[in-house]
């Protein structure tokens, strides 16, 4: 598949990362020199300086005859041209990268076929509310509708799942665990896999048994009832306005007299500071001694760890910080942050949803990419489809963790047979990816 990014951004770098990997032909273009020159040392990837919006410059990038396009720099402007000429060229899959919601109606966009859009922002601000309804896990996803959860646990000392081996785990009725990381490294578990103090194990299951799962990691966690936010930007609205009406007592921190004003003005049920929040006095007039979850949004990494470390001093319970640094984020929660959410890896997984075809309706990248979890249509095409799992050539490195028929959720055996019109919940690490894909269509 040949591939056309426009925009080196970190965004930008994670796709092609992952589709380098498998072989794909990519085509990086972007008017900063610096960063192309980047990406030619850390990438198989092709690179154009110029324009992204400029006809000419996607003319030599080969736009005739590209199967997919996504343009995602950091103006929206240069992004829509970029788009809009990718189409015109005949790409059948565009994707146009969103900052600014003033542009997600632009009737140009809307009417294209093939044409999708990306808004980063509001990816986020749903991650993060997901994480805050299940405070026992450090990741929180919804597939299926929002019927089956994916969810990833620290296994702490002295837990249930400590020196176990998969197999010896008492077989939950409707929860699989599907992966496991260890010291950065992703791997499928199998009965002999031994857990260990330390480890991070990846579940996935449904919604309504959360407390089946919570039972192996630990004491039960409350409900979460205050949570404090640093940052009143597009994230953090969009984040107030998803926690709101939940039963949580919300307190915004914004540095801007002007956006606390705007904000105190419209979201008449958050209680809004004006202030600093890396002050320890601005933190305790806010509440963050008492507050459950204290989420730093702002566009400033170290002001991210630096206000979270000081929330944790409190008394805060849990943290939660934006991190747009990579190298930042498995770095941060050894210090006592909780989780660091990377925007542009939010974004990427948006985009490589695209990316992987019209069967695939949910995508998340896991642990900076060394793993994805799919959401997939099962068409009657499908070679998967009407197979018995067990006598389906599925790859060691994937496994199928859930499925979802009409109004039921199926946790797959070996014996499960996969029907047309199942919605099939997958994780794949990247070596099979191809494989995956070859056999869902």
């Amino acid at each position: 598949m040949k591939v056309i990014i426009v925009g080196a951004t970190k965004t930008g770098f994670h796709i092609a990362q992952n589709l380098s990997n498998e072989g794909h032909s990519i085509v990086f273009i972007d008017n900063r020199e610096e960063v192309l020159h980047q990406a030619t040392n850390s990438l198989d990837v092709l690179t154009i300086l110029g324009d992204g919006s400029s006809h000419r410059v996607l003319e030599e990038g080969g736009i005739k005859g590209s199967d997919f396009f996504t343009a995602v720099t950091n103006d929206d402007r240069v992004n829509i041209i970029a788009s809009l000429l990718a189409k015109v060229y005949g790409v059948p899959r565009v994707v146009v990268r969103i900052s600014d919601p003033e542009h997600l109606d632009n009737p140009l966009l809307l009417k294209e076929k093939g044409l999708y859009t990306v808004y980063p922002e509001k990816v986020v601000a749903d991650k993060i509310a997901q994480l805050i309804e299940v405070p026992f896990a450090t990741l929180s996803e919804v597939f299926g509708e929002g019927r089956v959860r994916i969810l990833k646990l620290e296994v702490k000392k002295g837990s249930a799942l400590e020196g176990k081996k998969l197999g010896e785990l008492e077989r939950l009725s409707s929860w699989i665990l599907i992966a496991l990381s260890r010291g950065g490294k992703l791997t499928i578990p199998r009965g002999d896999t031994l857990i260990q103090a330390g480890d991070y194990v990846i579940g996935l299951g449904m919604k309504e048994a959360l407390k089946e799962l919570e039972r192996l990691v630990g004491p039960p966690e409350p409900r979460t009832k205050r949570v404090v936010i640093l940052g009143g930007g597009r994230i953090g609205y969009y984040l107030l306005k998803e926690l709101s009406g939940r039963g949580i007592f919300l307190r915004l921190i914004e540095t801007s007299s002007q956006r606390s004003l705007e904000l105190a003005q419209e979201l008449s049920h958050v209680l809004v500071f004006k202030g600093d929040g890396t002050s320890g006095e601005v933190l305790k007039e806010a509440g963050v001694e008492e507050a459950d979850y204290f989420v730093a949004l702002t566009r400033d990494d170290e002001i991210n760890v630096l206000a979270s470390l000081c929330a944790k001093n409190l008394g805060c319970k849990k943290v939660v910080i934006l991190s747009r640094k990579r190298d930042y984020t498995p770095i941060v929660e050894k210090v006592g942050i909780d989780v660091a959410i990377n925007p542009p890896l939010a974004a990427a997984s948006e985009v490589m949803r695209y990316i992987r075809g019209e069967k695939v309706l949910s995508l998340s990248l896991l642990e900076e990419g060394k793993g994805e979890i799919l959401e997939v249509l099962v068409k009657e095409d499908s070679k998967i489809a009407g197979k018995v799992l067990r006598d389906t050539a599925f790859p060691e490195e994937a496994l199928i963790g859930a499925i979802v028929r009409e109004h039921n959720i199926i946790i797959p055996r070996g014996d499960t047979t996969i029907l047309p019109n199942d919605r099939v919940i997958v994780l794949t690490l990247p070596q099979a990816i191809k494989k995956v894909e070859k056999l869902f269509g």
